[in-house]
């Protein structure tokens, strides 16, 4: 459950926030494709990366930035990590 929110939660917040200001989204990220790229791979990291721009890079937000990139990368590792315990594990017959 807590995964399903995780994975849910920062993309249903980038569209909220897309749909009420999508000028100010764009000010942030120069094109679409980035933003969109953020939206199916970096989620975290855009949703995060959008909030503190507007305030400048202090250490504080490079703080924020670099756990959004951790909390990304994680996901990315433990879904091949999974992966490759299922296979492992498969003998076939």
């Amino acid at each position: 459950m807590m995964s399903i929110f995780g994975a849910i939660l920062p993309r249903f917040v980038l569209l909220v926030g897309w749909f009420n200001d999508p000028a100010a989204w764009e000010a942030v990220f120069d094109s679409g494709v980035v933003l969109l790229g953020g939206f199916l791979f970096f989620p975290w990291t855009t949703l995060i990366y959008g909030m503190v721009e507007s305030n400048g890079l202090s250490i504080v937000n490079v703080i924020f930035l670099i756990a959004a990139i951790a909390i990304d990368l994680g996901t990315w590792g433990l879904g091949f990590f999974a992966a490759r315990q299922q296979v492992s594990n498969y003998r076939g017959t």
